[in-house]
């Protein structure tokens, strides 16, 4: 089944800026997560960037960016956090 998922692609700043590192739990903006069987997609809702480096690489995730003027939705797949978490070392304030 293919999961078609809507918000930006650009990553770099979102994942650099937006906090998801640094909090344990995002109760605010927690990520939505597509998982998808023969007959149903399950959406599920979680609060926390290390428990989302958890499922499938493949796996669909959308998540939103609170400004102060709007917000802003992102769309990725896991494998695309784990490239950037790989390629960005965590530093002592990051829980991933």
């Amino acid at each position: 089944m293919n999961i078609i998922t809507s918000g930006r692609t650009d990553l770099a700043e979102y994942f650099r800026l937006s906090g998801i590192r640094e909090h344990k739990k995002l109760t605010h903006t927690p990520f939505l997560v597509f998982l998808a069987s023969e007959d149903a997609v399950e959406v599920r809702v979680v609060d926390d960037a290390k428990k989302l480096l958890e499922y499938p690489d493949t796996t669909s995730v959308m998540a939103q960016w609170r400004g102060q003027w709007k917000s802003d939705f992102f769309q990725f797949k896991v494998v695309d956090l784990r490239k950037y978490v790989a390629e960005h070392p965590p530093e002592k304030y990051h829980v991933i």
